[in-house]
Order: C-alpha cells, then sequence, then structure tokens
C-alpha cells in the first residue's frame, strides 16, 4: 500500500493481535509474515504500521481464498463486542422494542434508528483502533427502500481485504439485528481508494422480516457454522493438494535415498544433523569386469538399455531383502546391512549372502537373454563380502548430507571384490563365520592390503549346500526350484530359464545316486 509519508496508517497493537488470534484453523501463516517484518511478541498498547495486517490478509488471500478471510474477519467482530456491539444491543426499551414490533411502520423507524446508531458506534470503535492523521474515514449509509440501504465503509485496509471486512460486518449485524430480520449482504463493487492509504467499499444490505423466531446466539451461531463449513471445505481441498504435492515430492526424493531413511525423515523419526556411530555392519562391493573396454564395444544406446537393466534387476533384488543401497558408483554398487535397521550380526550377514547369491542368479538369467539380444560380451559382475565395524550416519554439511559408510572395512570390502573371480564372491572370514552354514567355499590366498594391519582371510564362493539325504523327493525339489504353484512376477522366459537349469540340477543328483 502507499501511504503518505507524514500521514503513516497505524493499528493498534490489540487488533493486530485479534487477527492472529483468528486464525488458528489456517497454521503459522499470521506469524510467518510477522516475522518477516521482525515481529515475534505483539504490545496491545503499542500502534504498528497497518502494512502489517494488510500483507496478513494477502497471505491468508493467496493460501486458501477469500471464504478464510471472511471467517478471520467474522470471528475478529467478536473482539469488537465491548466497543461497538454492546452499545448498540443495550439500546433504550423503547428503540430495542421498536425492532421487535408487530407494526411495521414502528419495524421500519426502529430499524432506521439503530441501524444510524450502529453506524455511529462503529466510526468510534474504528478511531479507537486505527490512527490515520487527516485521514476521512468511518461508516456512513444511505437509504435506499424501506429495508434497503447502502452502507459506506472506508477503513486503512487495502483493497484485497474487503471479505475480512464483510466478515466483521456479518458477525455484527447477527449480533444486533439477527434477532429481529433477516439480511443480505451484497458487495457493490465500486472500490476507491484514498491518498491516504484508506480503502472504501460500497455494500447493498438488504433487510427482511424474520418468519422464525431464534435466539440472538442461535443466530450467530448458525452464521458462523456456514462460514466455518466453506472454510474447512477450501482448508482440506488446500491440504488436499499439500498431501498430494508432499506425496509426489517424497516419491521423487525416494529415487535418491535409501527407502528406510526415507520412510523415517517423512515419519519424524530420522534426525537430519551431522552425526555418526560406530557399529558392526555386513559390506557388499559389486563391479563389472572390464566395463570399460566391453562398454566400447556397445552403441551407446545399448550401453544404457543394458546397464539400466543391470541396476534396475540388482537393485530390485536388494529392497527385496531389506539392503540399504548405499550409492552406485560408474558401474559399481556399495550395499550394507545393519543400518538403519538390524537383525543382528549373523542374519544381516545372511540376509546380504542370500541377496549376492540371487544376484548371481539373475546374472545368469541377464547374460543368457542379453547373448540373445546379440549382446556377445554380456556384463560379468564381481562381488566382495565383508564384516566389521564402521563409521555410519550423516557426513557432510549443514547445507548438505550424505547417509554413508567410512572406515578401514569398507576398503577391505572394496579389495575384496577386486580380487573376486569374474561371475564369483569372495567374501572375508567374519563374513564367511556367520553363513557357513549356507554354501561350499574354497580358501583363498591371504590378501594382505594396505593400510590393513592383519592379513585377510578370505573364501570364495563355489554354490549353495545341498540337502545331503539320499532319499530325494524328485517332485519336491522341482517343486521348490521351479516356482511352479506359486504367485511370481517372473517373465516366462526367466521361468523356463529356471526350469531347464533344475532338470539338470535334478539328472546330476540322479547319476550321483546311481553311483
Amino acid at each position: 500500500m502507499n501511504l503518505n509519508k507524514k500521514n503513516k496508517v497505524t493499528i493498534l497493537g490489540k487488533a493486530l493481535s485479534s487477527t492472529i488470534a483468528t486464525m488458528d484453523s489456517l497454521g503459522p501463516i499470521g506469524h510467518e509474515v510477522l516475522k518477516e517484518f521482525g515481529i515475534f511478541t505483539i504490545d496491545e498498547s503499542r500502534s504498528y504500521p497497518i502494512e502489517i495486517r494488510n500483507a496478513i490478509h494477502k497471505a491468508v488471500l493467496d493460501k486458501y481464498g477469500s471464504i478464510a478471510l471472511i471467517n478471520i474477519g467474522f470471528k475478529n467482530g467478536e473482539l469488537a463486542h465491548e466497543g461497538l456491539i454492546k452499545p448498540v444491543v443495550e439500546l433504550s426499551q423503547k428503540e430495542a422494542k421498536g425492532l421487535g414490533a408487530r407494526n411495521l411502520s414502528k419495524r421500519l423507524i426502529a430499524l432506521e434508528k439503530v441501524f444510524s446508531y450502529f453506524v455511529k458506534v462503529g466510526d468510534k470503535f474504528i478511531k479507537k483502533m486505527t490512527d490515520g492523521s487527516e485521514a476521512k474515514y468511518g461508516h456512513t449509509y444511505e437509504k435506499i427502500k424501506d429495508f434497503q440501504f447502502k452502507l459506506r465503509a472506508t477503513m486503512a485496509l487495502a483493497p484485497y481485504s474487503e471479505p475480512f471486512m464483510q466478515g466483521v460486518i456479518q458477525r455484527r449485524l447477527s449480533e444486533v439485528f439477527g434477532k429481529y430480520f433477516e439480511y443480505d449482504l451484497k458487495f457493490l463493487n465500486d472500490l476507491t481508494i484514498s491518498g491516504y492509504g484508506f480503502s472504501t467499499w460500497y455494500w447493498l444490505l438488504k433487510f427482511k422480516e424474520k418468519k422464525s423466531e431464534l435466539s440472538t446466539y442461535q443466530i450467530i451461531n448458525k452464521k458462523e457454522k456456514e462460514i466455518n463449513k466453506s472454510m474447512m471445505k477450501v482448508v482440506l481441498a488446500k491440504a488436499f493438494e499439500q498431501n498430494k504435492k508432499m506425496e509426489n515430492i517424497s516419491k521423487k526424493i525416494a529415487k535418491y535415498i535409501p527407502p528406510q531413511i526415507n520412510d523415517a525423515l517423512f515419519k519424524g523419526d530420522y534426525d537430519t544433523k551431522i552425526e555418526t556411530k560406530r557399529k558392526k555392519l555386513t559390506i557388499f562391493f559389486s563391479d563389472i569386469k572390464n566395463f570399460t573396454s566391453v562398454s566400447e564395444n556397445l552403441q551407446p544406446e545399448d550401453l544404457t538399455k543394458y546397464l539400466n537393466e543391470y541396476f534396475s534387476e540388482m537393485t530390485s533384488i536388494a529392497l527385496k531383502h531389506g539392503a540399504t543401497i548405499d550409492k552406485y558408483i560408474g558401474d559399481a554398487m556399495m550395499i550394507f546391512f545393519g543400518d538403519p535397521t538390524t537383525n543382528g550380526e549373523k542374519k544381516d550377514a545372511e540376509a546380504c549372502l542370500e541377496m549376492a547369491l540371487s544376484m548371481q542368479e539373475k546374472m545368469k538369467f541377464l547374460q543368457n537373454k542379453w547373448r540373445n539380444q546379440g549382446f556377445s560380451e554380456p556384463f560379468q559382475v564381481r562381488i566382495g563380502i565383508n564384516t566389521g565395524y564402521c563409521n555410519v550416519g550423516n557426513f557432510g554439511s549443514e547445507q548438505r548430507l550424505t547417509y554413508t559408510i567410512i572406515g578401514g572395512e569398507v576398503n577391505v570390502t572394496q579389495r575384496l571384490e577386486g580380487n573376486a573371480d569374474p561371475d564369483g564372491i569372495l567374501m572375508s572370514f567374519e563374513t564367511y563365520a556367520h553363513t557357513q552354514d549356507m554354501v561350499v567355499v574354497e580358501e583363498r590366498q591371504r590378501i594382505k592390503m594396505k593400510g590393513i594391519n592383519r592379513e585377510v582371510k578370505c573364501f570364495a564362493v563355489k554354490k549353495r549346500k545341498l540337502n545331503r539325504s539320499k532319499n530325494i523327493d524328485i517332485k519336491k525339489i522341482i517343486h521348490k526350484t521351479s516356482g511352479v504353484n506359486k504367485i511370481n512376477t517372473e517373465s516366462i522366459e526367466e521361468r523356463i530359464f529356471k526350469v531347464e537349469k533344475n532338470i539338470k540340477l535334478i539328472l546330476k543328483k540322479l547319476n550321483k545316486l546311481e553311483m
């Protein structure tokens, strides 16, 4: 609002605090505007620039619409009771009786008298709450017909504050006239603005005889319910819109951070401060053998297709086993188990190895599929697994954080992966100790690593451990391994591949039994 420097318009702190107090259902929007003006507490006896309340009205209007501003104005009207409504309500018995007279002419005379007094007291109240030197403001009215008035109100409010003013007047009309008349308040849309920042509105006010006798309280309560109902529709619609936006944002963010952390963040269970803790984790590293040379023999479009399919399948398996995906480093994946949730060291290690074995099985299928698509040298993946103590948590700065793990055991895992066979798994003794009942292994030469005081004992995974019993139920094996009679999301090609693999396994078993 453009105000004359010599004639600043101010509002009493009491009126400003009343505006804030009537905004509970809208959240902290009022206090946010106050902070923008550098105000954290309101002194009710002090005067403040009117621009502050206008800014609050503008923020409400932009975010929630006019019905919200009407609601605030309606509730604000309650705070004017002592200064405006009470004197009007407590008119002489003669005038009060005249409003409810059976004789129509007497009612009309009384209506105009009370309305005239209502306007005069309104002027006094506005002048008490608002200060604008040399500014001409207040209420006036013009009688149009017997039950109709043209109401003029000039106040130190912005043009967009009309809904607020409308709510204030409705509340006062309900208190003063609601017992005797029904009324309709219509904005005439011929707003003018004075040179001092005061806005002038014109309303057409229509009274009509009341058919039902309701108490003043009932009248006000009914009107307030109507406004609140409309208001709630607006608030709920805005809340739904915001929730949809947050849901979409959450889905997008979830692609960049571990789902465990994403879920905890949106539940409020995760603290985003710079903080780490030392925990025993099982760490997984994988990369593609000779990725650079393999990628040079592929067209960029094919490379993108195969690499995205590879990461998509591996990621799906990792999430299925409850892993925390730390990061992708080029063609490499870094994954760990044991934070932010853990099932104990042993189960974490078992889950990690089971994930790695599932990835191997998936890779065999993908390699076969890619060969059929013309990929002559499909990706071969090396995997390293290690169990040990790491620092895990939020690393970085207050501006940007990374949830990750660091420590010597991470380097050990990476070296294990580098020494693994193509399409093979190489794990440390610490991991093997927890998972030895799951797989058959081959001990490899110990690895001496820079910065690590010990030589790392390592074991290459050869195969899963099979049932040693000679009483093999072939039907049971087929049912268990083929996926038949199970709900399954695998493709037909993948299921055929597995069945063929299992038939070979059964034939191998039968040959051993015959021997």
